[in-house]
């Protein structure tokens, strides 16, 4: 049976110290590396201090790609780790535990990351305090002091099902709602799965489906400003706004869960 492994997950910016310490001083056995430079910038020399340190500790590390600086990339990619994290993979899987340093990226990604462990309730957010602050020069902090456990509170996000919809008007573009019904069949979700009669006899969805859509997963997004509805002649079409592609960036991830 699997014993369960403490993983922080870290973003990989100007730091050294509050990357190491908290590391050791939590025990963590895996440390996740949220990894992204500009493309004019040179990744400083003490990354390397850094992986050397971890792995004199014996901690495991990994790198995933996150833009640190993109507040919906940041939200997707803690969001997705720590689902991924915290949910066993079969009967002899355990879950893990879940910890999110939000000291070590940039603002932007510490509101990701907050907003993360809230929508997913999978993770534990904390921040470290440097010792001391350098003064123009990298690393930007020194030592650390206690880490400060942060409090979560529940945070509303659409439905698996009315992220799947989402994530489809983002990548494909406006849809009639008749295409969405078909979508819903194809994809078994719930708005037609659990209807009684979603198509009639010639194979056309029924005023049932219609409803179904309206009231499952249109509505509701387009309550959060998420979609729009416009008509296209006779019919009316479904598509993203800004806020919906955002949505569908940040929660994209639970497709693959």
């Amino acid at each position: 049976m699997n014993v369960a492994e403490r993983v922080h997950v870290m973003p990989f910016g100007f730091e050294h110290d509050r990357i190491v310490e908290p590391a050791r001083e939590y025990r963590a056995d895996r440390v996740i590396l949220l990894d992204w430079l500009a493309p004019d910038v040179e990744r400083p020399s003490y990354h390397d201090d850094v992986l050397a340190a971890l792995a004199a500790a014996g901690i495991e590390t990994e790198r995933r790609d996150c833009e640190l600086f993109d507040l919906y990339d940041s939200i997707a990619t803690v969001a997705e780790i720590a689902t991924a994290e915290a949910t066993p993979d079969g009967e002899d899987d355990v879950a893990n535990e879940v910890y999110v340093n939000l000291a070590t990226g940039s603002k932007i990604t510490a509101i990701g990351g907050m907003i993360a462990c809230m929508v997913t309730e999978a993770a534990h957010p904390y921040y470290v305090r440097a010792e001391r602050y350098a003064s123009g020069t990298e690393p930007v902090g020194y030592g650390m002091e206690p880490a400060v456990d942060l409090p979560t509170y529940p945070m509303d996000r659409p439905d698996d099902q009315q992220v799947a919809v989402l994530c489809r008007l983002a990548d494909e573009g406006p849809h009639s709602k008749k295409a969405l019904i078909r979508f819903g069949a194809d994809r078994e979700l719930p708005f037609i799965r659990d209807c009684d009669r979603p198509f009639d006899g010639s194979g056309k969805p029924t005023k049932q489906s219609y409803a179904r859509l309206r009231r499952h997963v249109v509505d509701p997004l387009q309550e959060r400003g998420f979609v729009a509805v416009e008509p296209a002649g006779t019919a009316r079409r479904v598509r993203t706004t800004e806020a919906g592609r955002n949505a569908a960036r940040a929660f994209g991830y639970v497709r693959d869960t």
